[in-house]
């Protein structure tokens, strides 16, 4: 079977799974066989070895079964860099990046700044996203899991930071008592009901989605850890679920009363970021 027709079969087995089926069977191939993009699409009659087959055949029936596709292929991009992925860290969504770009802006406005902590880490995929892009910034990276800690040093080692990049096993800010400048969490944030209800939650690890009965629960803690803690010019982003517009202005206003506090909007109009910022 030729490259065309393995894409067109794998396309059509998985066309209950996914609205991108044919984009699936492109980038499952690609894994499976090795070829770039380009080859597999200027050379569709080249023939699938045997063994390449038999590897496509076992992606694609664990893809059938709702298994997500950056956890069989490995990884996943992120700001436009691939990250290594697997079930004991959620998967990098494109929601998230716009976290990355407050970041970036802020710390463009105060060159001074040239370290941040990113809490609950995960992947590690916002805490580099920073490094590669601010080659003078160093990053501690926060999580309490040990699998995904090291899931997030393979990243860092894959995108040659380890220099600047720290990875720290602990509960939230809990263990430090300096002040910082910049600060990044994607803490799990969706209900405990929502959460049983998702699709995410059959595979992505539980611990990243629960945020308790309200969905900021490891918020409110976190913020009572880092209200006191706060530089003269200090930024906090967090991201929420779209039902929490309310909820984090509550609380941002709760714990940083001397704050400015307002959630930004994601591209599809949902509100996503909380953003704290400190001025002095």
């Amino acid at each position: 079977m030729n490259l065309r027709e393995e894409i067109r079969s794998i396309s059509a087995e998985l066309s209950d799974i996914t609205e991108d089926a044919a984009l699936e069977a492109r980038l499952i191939i690609q894994k499976a066989t090795g070829l770039s993009r380009p080859v597999l699409l200027s050379h569709p009659e080249r023939e699938v070895s045997e063994k390449d087959l038999l590897r496509i055949s076992e992606m694609t029936e664990k893809r059938k079964t709702g298994f997500p596709l950056p956890y069989i292929l490995g990884e996943w991009e992120f700001y436009g860099h691939p990250f290594y992925v697997d079930p004991s860290v959620l998967i990098p969504r494109p929601e998230t990046e716009l976290l990355a770009d407050e970041a970036l802006a802020w710390l463009k406005k105060h060159p001074s700044v040239d370290s941040g902590f990113d809490i609950g880490t995960g992947s590690g995929c916002i805490a580099i996203s920073l490094l590669l892009a601010r080659p003078d910034l160093r990053m501690t990276a926060v999580d309490l899991h040990r699998e995904a800690l090291f899931t997030a040093c393979r990243n860092a080692e894959r995108h040659d930071v380890t220099d600047r990049f720290s990875p720290v096993q602990c509960d939230l800010f809990s263990p430090f008592s300096i002040r910082f400048s910049l600060l990044c969490a994607n803490l799990p944030y969706i209900p405990t009901e929502t959460v049983l209800e998702i699709e995410p939650a059959r595979f992505e690890p539980f611990s990243a989605l629960d945020g308790g009965s309200d969905g900021f629960e490891l918020y409110r803690l976190l913020f009572g850890q880092i209200a006191d803690k706060m530089n003269e010019k200090c930024l906090i982003l967090c991201e929420i679920e779209y039902r929490q517009r309310d909820l984090a202005l509550q609380t941002a206003s709760l714990f940083f009363p001397t704050c400015s506090a307002e959630v930004l909007e994601d591209l599809a109009g949902h509100p996503r970021i909380l953003r704290i910022e400190n001025n002095g």
